[in-house]
């Protein structure tokens, strides 16, 4: 029996949005319940571990601009079909991390890595893949690959804006497969930030690094490594965004992230002092 695309066209509501399966036609119906099944409970296994965000880019349908921030960084990008983005939005991830344990020196990277081979490992049969992100020297654009998956859009605060989670999200795993999966992204959604008159991450920001249309990121960075700066362990900026509170992260978890952060500016300071 043939499956024409309508009918192999699957909506999934899960882990806080619709994901949309643009899978190819498929002629087989062992391989619709592959698709279904198998990678449907991987999805839902990382959302478990606090990596709520899941998406599998087309590589042939990368924007020129993308394929070559991607092959220039080194990456073999011909050689792949798809392109699988993993992310985390709100406090799951925090929460799955607590449970844990955060017992090693990079506690969230180790955690998303560990998990997401997993998921390689059970529910894509262990298939070959390349690594992109993190622990690799690749440069790869990850806040264009979440434009392209629908995940966010370009905000003042110089990162993404989720149209689900706000300012309140993540990326944290990329690889590269030959598997022909179907590709999965956002169903699109108009960006919080047209829709807000009063800007207040703009008016927060104490030394105006925060703009319409440019992020002064030195100006933030030397504010932040000023000795008893606002902005050291946080940002108010982004706390002062007024959309989607429900999945700002707790204070705990923004002190971690922006105090590892500043620790890593410092460390780079250091190593280039002439």
């Amino acid at each position: 029996m043939c499956y024409d695309y309508d009918t192999c066209k699957l909506y999934l509501f899960s882990i806080g949005c619709l994901w949309n399966f643009r899978a190819a036609t498929l002629k087989i119906k062992e391989c619709i319940i592959i698709i279904t099944g198998k990678l449907k409970s991987g999805i839902r296994f990382l959302a478990q571990e606090g990596l709520n965000l899941f998406a599998i880019i087309d590589c042939a349908a990368l924007p020129d601009k993308v394929t070559e921030m991607i092959v220039g960084s080194g990456v073999p990008l011909a050689d792949f079909q798809r392109l699988v983005l993993v992310g985390h939005g709100g406090r799951r991830l925090w929460e799955a991390l607590k449970t844990r344990g955060m017992k090693t020196a990079d506690p969230v990277d180790q955690h998303s890595v560990t998990f997401t081979r997993q998921f390689i490992t059970d529910y894509l049969d262990d298939s070959p893949v390349l690594w992109l992100y993190p622990n690799t020297d690749y440069m790869i654009p990850l806040q264009q690959l979440g434009e392209l998956a629908g995940w966010s859009y370009p905000s003042p605060l110089g990162s993404g804006i989720s149209p689900i989670y706000g300012v309140w999200f993540a990326y944290r795993t990329a690889f590269l497969t030959n598997l022909d999966l179907p590709v999965i992204g956002s169903d699109p959604a108009p960006s919080p930030c047209t829709t807000c008159t009063d800007k207040p991450c703009i008016a927060t920001c104490p030394v105006d690094a925060v703009q319409e249309n440019v992020f002064g990121i030195d100006a933030c960075v030397n504010h932040r490594l000023r000795p008893g700066s606002t902005c050291a362990d946080r940002c108010l900026s982004r706390m002062a965004c007024p959309f989607f509170p429900e999945h700002q992260y707790t204070l705990e978890q923004i002190q971690y992230h922006y105090g590892q952060s500043l620790s890593s500016l410092q460390t780079w300071i250091t190593a280039n002092e002439d």
